[in-house]
């Protein structure tokens, strides 16, 4: 029994099992986009978008690396082309990973020391580089800054002026020196 179980650490086995659930994954996300694209080919407006022809889309996300073939149309009413499914689901497949991989990347290099160490922390995280420091920089120059709404203040505001033990009431009709 001994010679036939060889030494794996709980860490190996966990690392083995999260890259295969990984590329499970990646293959799942791969086919049911597929899916989605061509449900979207049979049901388009045949006059308004031709197909041109299908063109590779690889991007980084969670689940690692997926891969696909979409399918690829002129408008034949501006004369531009277009992927679809990337308008379907308001994906931009040219910048090479998922919306959750990118807020990921954004959010550790705004919070974090450093460009390289938020690098670094999505490589542990996926097990694999998925960007490198200045392709984080690039994302972040190019990312849409949307500030938050001020939010009113809906109650009055009272200012306390204490000193040592005692608060000092501060009125307009109270005489001076009492």
């Amino acid at each position: 029994m001994k010679d036939t179980i060889s030494t794996i650490t709980m860490k190996e086995l966990e690392q083995i099992t999260y890259r295969a659930l990984q590329e499970s994954f990646s293959e799942v996300m791969s086919q049911t986009l597929q899916e989605l694209d061509e449900t979207i080919a049979t049901t388009r407006d045949k006059k308004r978008f031709y197909l041109k022809d299908k063109r590779t889309l690889k991007f980084e996300s969670v689940f690692g690396q997926v891969e696909l073939k979409r399918n690829y149309y002129q408008d034949r009413e501006t004369g531009n082309y277009v992927f679809l499914l990337d308008q379907y689901l308001a994906f931009d497949g040219t910048k090479g990973m998922s919306p959750v991989v990118q807020d990921l990347v954004i959010e550790l290099a705004v919070t974090g020391v450093s460009y390289r160490q938020a690098s670094r922390a999505m490589e542990n995280l996926l097990g694999y580089p998925v960007i490198s420091h200045e392709g984080i920089r690039q994302q972040l120059l190019n990312a849409e800054v949307v500030p938050e709404k001020s939010v009113p203040l809906e109650q009055d505001v009272v200012f306390l002026e204490v000193d040592g033990l005692y608060t000092k009431s501060q009125e307009k009709n109270k005489r001076q020196g009492n």
